[in-house]
């Protein structure tokens, strides 16, 4: 037969429901590749089937792929080192690689080299489909990322919330909803609550570009790194001879911001006779310098942020009841990251657009390894972590795309968004696994392999004895030596 067969099925498969992916099956057992070719054509995507290394050169050449199935065995070269070929020639393919049963070694070394997944023979059609579903999500999501940095690129300054840039549902949509009806009101006050790195500063700084305050000052105040004395100063400026060192009078950050928006971060943090004063500015949009009689009038738009939760802090009189209700005539509550994980290859496309502009570097995007470890990963730290990462990538990256190597984030012995089963798993296996169910069964398998040899383990696993022993004290491990 044919070293190479083309196919594209149209079904009545709707790509709304389901991404029709570009294929490439490397498999030199003709029965193999046959129903691995069946089951995709079966369900729409467009499939190459290559029986050879050379003939696999040969397509890479003529076309790109979404998804390439690599076999171990192949007879004309190392699979392993074609593995490492297809970071240069295919840099957006996710890789699965097809291993036999007893050959886990093999299926970790490849993991460690790029590959997405393994798939070990013979293999029931319903890991097969998992898989599928997996990469035609991380596929939608890379094109997602794609698009985004083509539209923040006409965007000089690579804002994270360019609202007109968003795109997706849920929590945050809503959220941007809010955002844009509330910046049409530009003298109600506005109260921003969330966790600490979820983007407050940034949803302030929106909520004044939007705005008719626009091209007006936004003067940001953090209240808890500012000590209070020198808080009251700075926030409402003072006269000549208030304090030893007054020289000179001067203007207070309320007073600079006229016409514009204050923004008080950590507003939760500020002492009680600033919270007073505070709020006779709210109400009559006017205050007095330290030091001074003369009475000062102001035209501002006051957004306070706090990651604590007020109520309580009003509850145990800390801070002022009326102030609360002052400040919270329009509350904003900004999801964790971890809440609307679909956010994050828009948020991550522009974070990399501001960082690459700002850094002068030419870099287009995320490997799908790294996108899978962006939207896997538990973002504690929320935006600002997510940022950071991006960064760090872009500092880092020495190729065009971000890999994870180049971000710093922790990442388990397995992707974390492959739940495809480990060598030798049954059909009661086949049912999604944590991610620590994952690396148990799979540190288990090693270790079966190798007799219980914890170095021998440890080497194929490619992590430090000291990891693994405490690993397997962790899941507890039994060992049969």
């Amino acid at each position: 037969m044919d070293s190479c067969t083309d196919l594209r099925q149209g079904n009545g498969y709707e790509r709304k429901e389901r991404l029709l992916m570009d294929i490439l099956i490397v498999e030199d057992d003709e029965l193999q590749r046959k129903a691995m070719f069946d089951l995709l054509k079966r369900k729409g995507h467009s499939v190459k089937a290559c029986d050879s290394l050379t003939d696999a050169r040969s397509r890479l050449a003529d076309g790109q792929f979404h998804l390439i199935f690599l076999d171990r065995g192949l007879p004309d070269g190392d699979s392993m080192h074609f593995l490492e070929e297809l970071h240069e020639q295919a840099k957006g393919a996710y890789v699965v690689f097809v291993t036999g049963q007893a050959d886990v070694a093999s299926a970790v070394q490849a993991i460690r080299t790029g590959a997405y997944d393994y798939l070990p023979k013979p293999y029931a059609a319903e890991q097969l489909e998992k898989i599928l579903r997996n990469v035609e999500q991380a596929v939608t999501m890379q094109e997602r990322v794609e698009g985004l940095s083509r539209l923040s690129a006409t965007n000089a300054s690579g804002d994270v919330w360019r609202l007109d840039n968003m795109i997706g549902g849920g929590a945050l949509r809503e959220l941007f909803t809010k955002v844009q009806r509330i910046a049409e009101f530009p003298d109600t006050t506005v109260l921003l609550l969330g966790e600490s790195g979820t983007g407050k500063g940034m949803m302030a700084s929106a909520i004044h570009r939007l705005s008719t305050r626009a091209d007006k000052p936004f003067v940001d105040v953090n209240c808890s790194a500012i000590p209070g004395p020198l808080m009251e100063s700075e926030v409402f400026g003072y006269e000549k001879g208030a304090f030893t060192d007054a020289k000179n009078s001067k203007p207070g950050l309320l007073e600079i911001a006229d016409g514009g928006t204050v923004f008080l971060d950590e507003i939760g943090d500020m002492e009680p006779a600033l919270q007073a004063k505070l709020l006779k500015v709210i109400e009559d949009k006017q205050f007095r310098r330290v030091g001074g009689s003369r009475v000062t009038h102001v035209d501002i738009r006051i957004v306070a942020a706090t990651c604590r939760d007020l109520q309580k802090l009003v509850r145990d009189g800390i801070f002022r009841e009326d102030l609360y209700y002052r400040l919270s005539v329009f509350p904003l509550t900004l999801p964790p990251l971890r809440e609307h994980p679909e956010s994050i290859p828009m948020l991550a496309a522009q974070c990399l657009q501001q960082c690459k502009l700002a850094a002068g570097r030419k870099i287009s995007g995320f490997t799908p390894a790294a996108m899978e470890v962006l939207c896997n990963y538990s973002w504690p730290g929320n935006v600002r972590e997510l940022r950071n990462a991006v960064e760090r990538g872009v500092i880092l990256c020495t190729e065009t795309l971000i890999d994870v190597k180049d971000m710093g984030i922790p990442v388990p012995l397995r992707p974390a968004a492959a739940p495809a089963a480990v060598p030798g798993a049954n059909a009661e296996e086949d049912a999604p696994m944590s991610l620590a169910e994952n690396e148990k069964r799979l540190i288990e398998k090693v270790l079966r392999e190798v007799n219980g040899h914890r170095g021998k383990a440890a080497d194929i696993l490619k992590v430090h004895r000291s990891s693994l022993h405490r690993k397997i004290a962790e899941y507890g491990i039994a060992i049969e030596e």
